[in-house]
Parts: C-alpha cells; sequence; structure tokens
C-alpha cells in the first residue's frame, strides 16, 4: 500500500521516464563486426579524397576543386572518426565479465591447498574491447593459479615469518593511455631470482657466463620460458613459471605486453598490459627498394640519420653507437631478402629506424621515412599467415595495399643474420 501511494503521488510524466530508463538492446557479434568492417572501407574511401585533391591542383591545374575537396574531405574525417568511436563504444565491454569468474575459483582453490586467502578486486568497471577482455581470461586464470598454489604461503609459514595468516591476491585493472592494465598482486613469498638462474642453468637454458652476470630483475624473467618452473614437484595445479610462457604468447598475440616485479618473501606483481582496441592500428610508413611497408608505432623508439663513417663494423656485424649504446644494424632489404642496396640521402646518411621489442634495441637501415597511419588492418589468411614477419595488410587512401611489418619476427630473422 505504501508503495502504491509513494507511486501516486509521482506526476504522470516522471513515472513514464522512470520506464524509459536503462533500455538494453541486444544485438548479434557478427552485426557490429559487419559495422567494423563498413567503418574501415569508409575510412578508405575517405582517404581518397585528399589524393583527388592534390590531383585536381598538381595535374589538372583546378585550385577551386582542389580546395572544395579538401574542405568535403575534413567534414567526412570529422564523421568517420566519430562513427568509428561510437562503433568502438558499442564493443567495450568491462572487465568485471572475466573479473566475476575468480572470487570461485580462488576460494575453491584455497580450501583444497589448505591456505587462507583473501581477493580483492579493484577497477572491475574498466571497460576494454569485447576480443580484447576475452583474449586476457585464460592468462589470469594461469597467473592467480599461480599465485594461489606457488606464491601464497600456508597459513603456518606465513605466521613464521611475521605476516597476516591470510595471504592478500589483488587483481586491479585500470587504464593507461591507450592500453588496459591488468595487475594480479600477492603478498607471498615471491620469486627466487637465484633459484630461478639455478634452475635454468641446470635445464640447459643459460650458459654459466650468463649465471654468473645475469641481473636479479632479468632472473625474474626466465620464468616465461617454455616448461619453466621453480615447482619442487608437479601437481595438478602449476607452480609459479608453468604455463607462464603460455601467458606472454596470448597476450602478444594481442598487441600486449606481460611484466614481472618480485621481492623476496614480500610478494610479486605480474602486469599485463593490452590495447584498447586490436581494430585500428597505428602505424609508421617506411620505404623501402620502392615499396612502402608499415611498422606498428608502439615498437618504434626513434627514427635517426646515421652517416658511413659512424657505422662500424664488429665480428663482421654492422654497429653503430646511439646515446651512448651500442646498437646492431641491419638492412630492411636483406631481412626481406631484396636483392637491393639500401640507398642514402645527398649527405650520405642512412635512414635508421630504432626499433625496440622486448627491452632488446636494433637498428633496422631503410630507404625513406614517410607520416603516421591509422589503419585497419587485415591479417593473412590461408597459406600467406606462415609469413609471420608480416602481421597482415592494410588498404591505403590511394587504393595501394601496405605490408604491416610484424617487429618481432624482423628482430627474429635479424638475429638469424647474426
Amino acid at each position: 500500500v505504501t508503495f502504491t501511494n509513494a507511486e501516486q503521488q509521482i506526476p504522470e510524466k516522471e513515472v513514464s521516464l522512470l520506464h524509459t530508463v536503462n533500455k538494453v538492446l541486444k544485438v548479434d557479434e557478427t552485426k557490429i563486426d559487419r559495422l567494423m568492417n563498413l567503418i574501415g572501407e569508409f575510412v578508405v574511401a575517405k582517404n581518397s579524397l585528399s589524393y583527388l585533391a592534390q590531383k585536381a591542383d598538381n595535374v589538372y591545374g583546378i585550385q577551386e576543386l582542389s580546395k572544395e575537396l579538401k574542405a568535403q574531405y575534413s567534414v567526412l574525417n570529422r564523421i568517420s572518426e566519430e562513427m568509428q568511436d561510437a562503433i568502438m563504444q558499442i564493443r567495450m565491454v568491462p572487465v568485471s565479465t572475466v573479473f566475476q569468474r575468480f572470487p570461485r575459483l580462488v576460494r575453491d582453490l584455497s580450501k583444497k591447498l589448505n591456505k587462507k586467502v583473501r581477493l580483492i578486486i579493484e577497477g572491475e568497471e574498466t571497460e576494454a574491447d569485447k576480443n580484447v577482455i576475452e583474449a586476457l581470461a585464460e592468462p589470469l586464470i594461469h597467473i592467480v593459479r599461480n599465485s594461489l598454489d606457488h606464491g601464497i604461503e600456508p597459513p603456518e609459514e606465513r605466521i613464521a615469518k611475521g605476516k597476516p595468516e591470510t595471504g592478500t591476491i589483488i587483481l586491479k585493472a585500470k587504464h593507461e593511455a591507450d592500453s588496459v592494465v591488468i595487475e594480479v598482486i600477492d603478498d607471498g613469498r615471491g620469486i627466487d631470482p637465484k633459484k630461478v638462474k639455478l634452475k635454468a642453468y641446470q635445464k640447459g637454458l643459460i650458459t654459466e657466463e650468463h649465471l654468473e652476470k645475469m641481473k636479479d630483475e632479468e632472473a625474474v624473467n626466465l620464468i616465461f620460458l617454455p616448461g619453466f618452473s621453480t615447482a619442487e614437484s608437479a601437481t595438478d595445479l602449476s607452480g609459479r613459471g608453468v604455463g607462464m610462457d603460455v601467458v606472454r604468447t596470448a597476450v602478444e598475440k594481442f598487441g600486449g605486453s606481460v611484466r614481472v616485479q618480485s621481492a623476496l618473501d614480500k610478494g610479486t606483481t605480474i602486469t599485463l598490459s593490452l590495447p584498447l582496441s586490436m581494430a585500428v592500428s597505428h602505424v609508421m610508413i617506411i620505404e623501402s627498394a620502392g615499396e612502402k611497408y608499415g611498422v606498428p608505432i608502439e615498437s618504434v623508439v626513434e627514427t635517426v640519420r646515421v652517416s658511413k663513417q659512424r657505422i662500424k663494423t664488429v665480428k663482421g656485424k654492422m654497429t653503430t653507437v646511439l646515446r651512448n649504446k651500442v646498437i646492431p644494424l641491419f638492412y630492411l632489404n636483406d631481412l626481406l631478402e631484396i636483392k637491393k642496396s639500401q640507398i642514402t640521402n645527398e649527405e650520405g646518411e642512412y635512414a635508421v629506424l630504432v626499433l625496440s621489442i622486448k627491452g632488446e634495441l636494433i637498428g633496422i637501415v631503410v630507404d625513406k621515412f614517410h607520416e603516421t597511419a591509422d589503419i585497419i588492418l587485415k591479417p593473412f589468411t590461408g597459406f600467406l599467415a606462415n609469413m609471420k614477419i608480416f602481421s597482415g595488410t592494410a588498404i591505403m587512401g590511394d587504393g595501394s595495399v601496405l605490408l604491416v611489418i610484424n617487429p618481432k619476427e624482423l628482430i627474429y630473422a635479424s638475429k638469424i643474420q647474426k
């Protein structure tokens, strides 16, 4: 009765508004994918207007038409950016869709392992592209299982160390620039760098020289090697290390990265960083042997000009010094098996693209640098999918096809030549 009276006191207009709030329309995913493909084609068609404007001015000498085309291009460019953003928003889902499975997982596994564990979830409202969120599910399960099994100590061990008997695992999500960052933090026993180095040496993964010289920060990253584990015995749950290569492979497949920080007996933080969206890629366009190629901008550290005099040969390999660091150099034409020499500018300087992959710097000598561009990347399918050195293709505004280089495979190709 009270509810009925309260409702009667609300004006009729407000009651009707209450019934229209939070309307949700369920749409099939394939329809949204079709929209993404259409906006990609629209971007290509829109970009062609700038080429037509240049042609109208330079070839036909009609400046008035060129100005009108440029004005129309700017209008279409604004509309396409808004459309692209709107479609991306439709694809966005909160990380809570992945996080919601972990309270039960942690509860069940902690009982099985006779450990007391508290799970804290932060930033579950953080949003990212649906495909990115789905890609996070499997790596996060690996990491949380490892934290429970090999990271968090049993209650008696924690009390002996002066810690609370209940361990803590924090799942934290946040946005950083154009990425979604997920952190898995535990206050367990951490990763012992000496133990990791010794295990890697015993398995023949590193040499005796590496064992002695390797820093603790570098040693921690050895857990990402395939099949590596510091667990003394195999269980149905992996010890920290087993499956971590799977985590890195899964994350890097989507253009992301994994970072580990650990302090002995204090805990471990594993950070996953993935792009907010995999639909649009930002690339730098370079030219070599008369062909243009795209390189993902996140791999590019800088572009420099290096004179022939600054290039030295060390043990038969080209190197140069940049920022007081020795950087190995490779000709892009050689890496792509193109039988043409790289060209220099009028001052006799090479154009060098400095790339960073997994913390390693290398210089790639190209012929020319061009502008950066937002592209819709289309991965190779069928037989061409075996060409690992390329991530895929993109259609440019003038109708040409741009091959997009996969920097990780390019570095692998450079190592083969070492």
